[in-house]
């Protein structure tokens, strides 16, 4: 490669990296995570000296192939305009196209409690 030729670097969506701008939080996330691995194969040594330490490493890394990535979901949050129907007591009334559809509300029922046989004794 010639030093005239410009070095090809992708971009961070190219590389799937997350923004700038969360290079701080990613840096404290990934310290943090360090520091909790390090604690736990400490404990490991502690309580059952190197096999320990061994076997706290291999579970991390267990739990780090079976847990897989992060997931990032994003809270869904909806607004509307008004409250809403309380179809329970108003029923449904709905135009579809050019078809009007309605449903009444449903006749209210006593709520079923327990049954009120006695129970054997045991």
């Amino acid at each position: 490669m010639s030093d005239d030729a410009e070095p090809i670097v992708p971009s961070a969506a190219d590389r799937a990296l997350p923004e700038s701008s969360d290079d701080e939080f990613v840096a404290r996330q990934e310290m943090r995570l360090a520091e909790q691995r390090a604690s736990a194969i400490e404990a490991g040594r502690r309580k059952g000296g190197a096999a320990g330490a061994a076997m706290a490493g291999a579970m991390l890394a267990v739990a780090e192939i079976y847990e897989g990535p992060p997931k990032e979901d994003a809270p869904v949050t909806v607004e509307a305009s008004s409250d809403p129907n309380d179809i329970d007591q108003d029923g449904v009334e709905v135009t579809v196209g050019d078809v009007d559809v309605s449903a009444p509300p449903l006749e209210r029922l006593d709520p079923v409690v327990g049954d009120d046989r006695k129970r054997p004794q045991l």
